[in-house]
């Protein structure tokens, strides 16, 4: 039911779709936007929602202004939604494809679903598919290893509790989190100092994908490990899909490999 997808596949499947209904956060020139104007002018019909008020307005709100006013001189339907609007999923005609980053150039893993099978193992509010990563860690056991990959992480996360009562059983838990964003004495690198304290292995690193590694399964969503804000909307799955663990365990391991260990800086 779920299979990964190139971004060469999924730029196929936009050259010849009837209809498309693409979100993100935010969309970079690039492939995809050059897709979806090419499918408007030929005929497709075609909508766009960005995040209208995005976490850090000052670049990516002025990128998705020029993206949709580009959109829209080409017969897009666009628009910007409301709240935390943090999602990055497109239904192409009768097949939802699912992505982990806003649809770059930089290897993102893609997921593919058929759009009726969706509802049945797909979370679309940040709350569900954060509860749908917890759930997936919550029995491991004592021995067991565990590793998450996330952008951010907080003290408001159901994570939080959880990483810690699991490496008080003696669960093996490593946690790769992108540094990119971390500032000294912040929330963040307070939270991860408390983990770190109670025998979580931390690292940063520069990936920005999210997801949770447990034996044969995995989590994988748009959903950072931090506060779910009433209507936030993310996306979230668990799968047992060999080739999606296969590509997030060697994607986990080439960013831990390259992390440096967290270190709190007071």
């Amino acid at each position: 039911m779920v299979t990964l997808a190139t971004t060469s596949e999924f730029l196929a499947a936009l050259q010849h779709a009837r209809h498309i209904d693409l979100q993100a956060y935010a969309l970079a020139p690039g492939p995809v936007e050059d897709a979806l104007i090419a499918a408007a002018r030929r005929g497709a019909v075609v909508s766009v929602t960005l995040a209208g008020a995005p976490f850090a307005p000052a670049g990516p709100a002025a990128a998705n202004e020029r993206a949709l006013a580009r959109l829209r001189s080409a017969g897009v339907r666009t628009a910007e939604a409301a709240g935390a609007f943090h999602a990055k999923l497109a239904r192409v005609d009768a097949t939802l494809y699912l992505d982990d980053r806003n649809w770059s150039e930089r290897g993102d893993t893609i997921l593919r679903i058929p759009a009726q099978h969706a509802s049945a193992v797909l979370a679309l509010s940040k709350r569900r598919a954060l509860a749908a990563e917890a759930a997936l860690l919550a029995t491991a056991h004592r021995g067991e290893r565990v590793e998450i990959a996330s952008e951010s992480f907080g003290f408001a996360s159901p994570l939080y509790s959880l990483l810690r009562t699991l490496a008080a059983r003696g669960v093996a838990i490593r946690l790769c989190v992108a540094r990119a964003d971390l500032q000294p004495d912040s929330t963040e690198d307070r939270a991860l100092a408390r983990l770190a304290a109670a025998g979580v292995s931390v690292r940063l690193g520069d990936s920005s994908e999210k997801f949770a590694l447990r034996g044969d399964r995995v989590w994988i969503g748009s959903a950072n490990a931090t506060y779910a804000a009433p209507g936030a909307r993310d996306w979230g799955l668990q799968t047992r899909a060999a080739a999606v663990r296969a590509q997030l365990h060697a994607r986990f391991e080439r960013t831990w490999a390259h992390a440096r260990e967290f270190v709190n800086a007071r």
